[in-house]
C-alpha cells in the first residue's frame, strides 16, 4: 500500500467516524483517522453553511437550517458527549458512580437542558456571524473554520490528556505521535487564513485556554478524558467560534 492509498483510507475513516455517510469498505482506524478529524470539520461547515449563503430567506431561518444540516450530517455525535458529560460529571460524584453514569443512554434533565442551551447558542451563533459586511463565500468560510478549528481542539485535548480508560477516547490519547500534532497546527493556520489577524488570534488563543481548562478539569475528575469529553470540548469550541465572530468589535 503506498502513501495515497493511506492518507486516502484515513481519510474516509474519518468521514465514517464524524459523520453518517454510508462508507464502505475498508478505513482506518480512528486513531489513524484522527489528523482528519479538522478537514471534514470544515468540509461539514462548508456543505451546511450553503443556506446562509445562498438563500434569500431570513438569516434566523437559514441558520436554524445549516444548524439542521450538521445535526443530520455528525448524527449528533459531539452533542451526545456533551450530553453526556453534563449529566454526568458534577460535583459529589465519585469517579466510580461518573463512569457509571457515562454508560447509561438515558439522558437526565441537566442534559437536556445543556444542549438545549448549546444548540441555541449555536443557531444564534451562525445567525450572528452572517453580518451584512462579509459575501456568501466568506459567509461559508467562516462557518467551515469554526467546524475545523473545533476539531483541532479534539487533537490537541488529545495530545496533552491521558485516557481515564479504554474506549475511543483512550485511543486517541495513548496514539500520541507528532504527525497528529504536525496535522493539527497545519490545519489550524490553514483553517484560519483568511481571517483578519486581531481575529485570528481571539480563536486560536481561546481554544487553546479551552482546551487547557479542560485538561485540568478532566484530569482531576475523571483522571483523564474519555470519548465524551472530546464531544463536549468540540461543542463548547465550536459554540466559542461563532461568539466570537459575532462579536461587535470585530
Amino acid at each position: 500500500m503506498n502513501f495515497l492509498e493511506k492518507l486516502l483510507l484515513r481519510l474516509m475513516g474519518a468521514f465514517q467516524f464524524l459523520t453518517v455517510l454510508p462508507i464502505q469498505g475498508r478505513t482506518a482506524p480512528v486513531h489513524e483517522s484522527a489528523p482528519f478529524f479538522p478537514i471534514v470539520g470544515a468540509m461539514i461547515g462548508l456543505f451546511s453553511s450553503l443556506p446562509m449563503a445562498w438563500l434569500p430567506t431570513p438569516m434566523g431561518l437559514n441558520a436554524a437550517l445549516t444548524l439542521a444540516i450538521q445535526l443530520v450530517l455528525t448524527g449528533m455525535l459531539h452533542e451526545d458527549g456533551l450530553m453526556d458529560i453534563a449529566d454526568a460529571v458534577r460535583k459529589g460524584r465519585t469517579r466510580e458512580r461518573i463512569f457509571a453514569i457515562l454508560k447509561d443512554s438515558h439522558v437526565g434533565a441537566f442534559g437536556a437542558a445543556t444542549i438545549g442551551i448549546a444548540l441555541i447558542l449555536r443557531w444564534q451563533g451562525l445567525e450572528g456571524t452572517a453580518n451584512p459586511y462579509l459575501n456568501p463565500f466568506q459567509i461559508m468560510g467562516y462557518v467551515a473554520a469554526a467546524e475545523g478549528l473545533s476539531r483541532c481542539a479534539i487533537l490537541w485535548l488529545a495530545l496533552v490528556t491521558p485516557a481515564a480508560r479504554e474506549g475511543s477516547g483512550a485511543s486517541l490519547s495513548e496514539n500520541r505521535n507528532f504527525f497528529l500534532l504536525l496535522a493539527s497546527i497545519v490545519q489550524a493556520v490553514f483553517l484560519s487564513s483568511f481571517i483578519a489577524l486581531g481575529l485570528r488570534l481571539w480563536l486560536l488563543g481561546g481554544l487553546l485556554l479551552i482546551v487547557a481548562i479542560a485538561r485540568r478539569y478532566f484530569i482531576a475528575r475523571l483522571g483523564g478524558v474519555v470519548g465524551d469529553c472530546f464531544g463536549a470540548v468540540q461543542q463548547v469550541a465550536v459554540i466559542y467560534c461563532l461568539v466570537v465572530y459575532s462579536w461587535p468589535t470585530f
